[in-house]
């Protein structure tokens, strides 16, 4: 064989002018693109310990405080609704009202008093629970998700002159809420002795000091309850039953005012019958329960109320005649979800405001206390994402979303 014939049978290396090119970067493999895939996941507290049991690198995605937080500001005007609290003598029990496996079981988040305690559950908002210890003249501002944080307030604020009838606790404005690290404002609603002044005073967690006492004058002796509170923007407002009018405290000024004029509102209506939300364009709402029909009033910028929608009961829960008469009872309110929680002879409904689609939370006509709670809850999934190793967590996580399927909820005790 010649040498020439030798030299068409030997092989030629590629040069680099003619080496194909590599293959095309999949959108999948793009981390950045990725994490906005993920962010989109509905706010359900299963979504992301389902994405964390898909692969290695999606766990090493969300599990991470970037992530964790850019995921509660994506979803922060939508939480989901956990379910609601009651006040069993001061102790705090969780009700859950979601499906698995996204429930939360009640032990996870409920809480009992101690010995010595006199708890009083207040309320709930930007998944903030707030009770007061009168025996240790504390306001306990606590975070169902990973615990309280005590605010104490000077003695002579409880003294025997004045007492503390009301409060309401929120996020630092401009922060998303991340458990366990988010600062928050505190507002406590104390009345003096002839029922007549009613006063504010403010606690911020950042500085951990209370502010100046804000006080204003009833036109008429105090002689009912505080009713539902809201947030509008920067204001905090409560609904004062007999007289009915409603305070509201400027959080920036630190300025308290009484809204009257609520002639629609009858002076002796029921705790029960009325509550008051935010609305569009950072105006006051207040709805009125009468019968089978919620009425829902707007305050104007002259500081009138206009009618701005009436709800039929009976066509929206499509509620049949009862053999007894039965009057509904207004519950609470959640801003987060814009939805009222009604009692009725068949039930407890939640309704949203905006689309009136309802839900039938739970079979019951005796509900002694009801108080909502919407948070973002990651607990099971970043327990284990702080575990020993990747194996184990994962193995631990797929039998933790098996368990919650088949049997209860996330957070359920092994």
């Amino acid at each position: 064989m010649g040498e020439d014939s030798v030299a068409r049978h030997r092989p030629h290396s590629c040069s680099p002018e003619t080496s194909p090119p590599p293959p095309p970067r999949s959108p999948a493999d793009d981390d950045d693109l990725l994490s906005e895939i993920l962010l989109r996941l509905p706010p359900q507290p299963s979504s992301l310990l389902r994405a964390s049991l898909v692969c290695k690198r999606w766990r090493r995605l969300v599990a991470g405080p970037v992530f964790l937080r850019r995921f509660r500001a994506h979803h922060h005007r939508s939480p989901p609704l956990l379910g609601f609290f009651i006040d069993d003598y001061g102790d705090a029990l969780f009700t859950p009202t979601l499906d698995p496996p996204n429930r939360i079981t009640a032990e996870r988040l409920s809480l009992r008093q101690g010995p010595g305690e006199r708890l009083s559950f207040l309320g709930c908002r930007h998944a903030l629970a707030l009770l007061l210890n009168r025996p240790r003249l504390e306001a306990l501002v606590w975070d169902p998700v990973t615990g309280p944080a005590a605010a104490p307030w000077r003695s002579h604020r409880n003294s025997p002159s004045t007492k503390v009838i009301s409060s309401a606790a929120a996020a630092d404005d401009g922060h998303v809420h991340v458990h366990g690290n988010c600062p928050f404002k505190l507002a406590l609603v104390f009345i003096d002795n002839g029922r007549t002044q009613i006063s504010v005073c403010l606690y911020d967690s950042e500085s951990g000091t209370w502010g100046d006492i804000a006080s204003t004058t009833l036109v008429t002796q105090w002689t009912s309850s505080v009713g539902t509170s809201t947030m509008v923007g920067n204001v905090l407002c409560w609904l004062i039953h007999r007289p009915i009018c409603i305070l509201e405290f400027n959080l920036d000024k630190q300025i308290l005012s009484v809204i009257g004029g609520l002639a629609h509102v009858p002076d002796n209506s029921r705790p029960s019958s009325s509550f008051i939300f935010p609305m569009e364009d950072s105006k006051l709402g207040i709805g009125i329960l009468s019968g089978q029909r919620i009425r829902l009033w707007e305050r104007m910028a002259n500081s009138e109320w206009l009618l701005r929608r009436t709800l039929e009961l009976e066509k929206i829960l499509s509620l049949k005649p009862q053999a007894e008469p039965w009057r509904p009872v207004v519950l609470g309110f959640a801003e987060e979800s814009n939805a009222v929680f009604v009692l009725t002879a068949i039930g407890v409904f939640m309704i949203q405001l905006d689309s009136l689609q309802f839900r039938n939370l739970f079979e019951s006509n005796f509900v002694t206390s009801f108080y909502p709670y919407t948070s973002f809850y990651t607990a099971a999934f970043l327990n284990m994402a702080e575990g020993p190793g990747e194996a184990s967590t994962t193995a631990e996580g797929r039998q933790k979303l098996e368990e919650n399927e088949g049997q209860g909820g996330v957070g359920t005790e092994t």
